[in-house]
């Protein structure tokens, strides 16, 4: 297989699953709209002036403090596949396919921040925090904001307040999407009893492809259903004590599958590192749910992993965009569930099953 001869500097990005703070509650994507006014959205625009909305996005981004050195590139600088690692790292389930000839991404040299530019609007600045602390990201969210503001206004209304091209995201313009990683709750038939439970008309639930009805990997993810009639504090508050609430049962019901002796558990604990072992081919879905027990085996100690071995990094990384860098050579599609099992089949030699 031929090796790859240039790295694009997306590649670059630091590694946000460094540090493995939580067991649970592993990311939050915040994500904020803006559009600035005088202009028709980017649809509507003409070369020339999608150009003029670049400039004045990336003028206002440089004079952040809040960023460390930001890098613009336009739409057609970054390679489809470039662009899926993008929505990979920045955990973004709708992906940049959708970007204009003339859009346009920054990245800082963070690894936790991303602006789309001219693409449903004007600007999306994105987000990503890994330590639980989305008051602290709403902050700094702001203080970006603020700084664009400084040199350009911004589309809004007295009555409906920030803009968008879609006027159900207009208001604060501000989405906070929660990852939980509940297994326990989803693997003992506790999932719906959890959600009727915390129902919340202002807060919607789903697994990573959209569906309320399909976990994958066992992942929830919870987001503000409005953007419009509340505030950012409402929107952040609420998702706070919703998040915690959540962890609260999940690792309840850890704690009483460490305490039983639950054979149905173990045996799916035992099955899942089975087949990243055994496997000759792997998708990226079964891949997911398999990792998700045998990463719940290792906190429970049902599995001895070696103490540097960072499951949720491996659990990320498994995806296709993520999968092919680290490969570092070109896989033709067909080929890659097989790399990817080799690739967790490496993974699995470092485990040992304790039950």
């Amino acid at each position: 297989m031929k090796k790859k001869t240039e790295t694009h500097p997306v590649y670059q990005l630091p590694d946000p699953w460094q540090k493995d703070t939580h067991n649970v509650w592993l990311a939050s994507s915040l994500i904020l709209t803006r559009n600035f006014a005088k202009f028709n959205f980017p649809a509507s625009l003409d070369k020339s002036r999608q150009q003029q909305i670049i400039s004045l996005a990336y003028d206002g981004l440089k004079g952040s403090t809040q960023l460390k050195n930001p890098r613009l590139f336009h739409s057609d600088e970054i390679p489809p596949i470039e662009k899926e690692f993008l929505a990979e790292h920045f955990l973004i389930t709708d992906g940049f396919y959708q970007a204009h000839e003339e859009g346009g991404f920054v990245i800082d040299e963070s690894g936790l921040f991303l602006a789309g530019i001219n693409l449903q609007n004007h600007l999306q600045i994105y987000l990503l925090d890994t330590e639980q602390e989305i008051e602290k990201s709403w902050n700094k969210l702001g203080k970006i904001e603020e700084s664009i503001g400084k040199m350009n206004d911004f589309a809004y209304n007295s009555q409906f307040g920030f803009l968008a091209s879609n006027p159900a995201q207009s208001g604060t313009g501000l989405v906070i999407t929660l990852f939980l990683h509940i297994p326990a709750i989803i693997q003992t038939g506790e999932l719906a009893e959890l959600l009727e439970k915390e129902k919340e008309e202002e807060i919607e639930v789903s697994g990573l492809q959209g569906s309320p009805m399909e976990m994958i990997g066992d992942i929830l993810i919870a987001r503000n259903a409005c953007t419009l009639g509340v505030t950012e504090e409402y929107i952040l508050t609420s998702l706070r004590m919703w998040a915690t609430r959540a962890v609260v049962a999940e690792i309840s019901i850890r704690k009483k599958l460490q305490e039983s002796s639950d054979e149905q558990i173990k045996n799916k604990v035992g099955r899942a590192l089975g087949l990243l072992t055994h496997s000759y081919q792997l998708e990226v879905i079964e891949a997911l749910n398999a990792l998700s027990l045998v990463k719940l085996g290792v906190e429970l100690g049902w599995i001895e992993a070696p103490p540097t071995l960072n499951l949720t990094k491996v659990f990320f990384n498994c995806r296709r965009a993520h999968l092919l860098h680290h490969l570092e050579r070109k896989v033709d599609i067909p080929e890659l569930p097989r790399q990817r099992s080799e690739y967790l089949q490496n993974i699995a030699s470092q485990l040992k099953l304790k039950i």
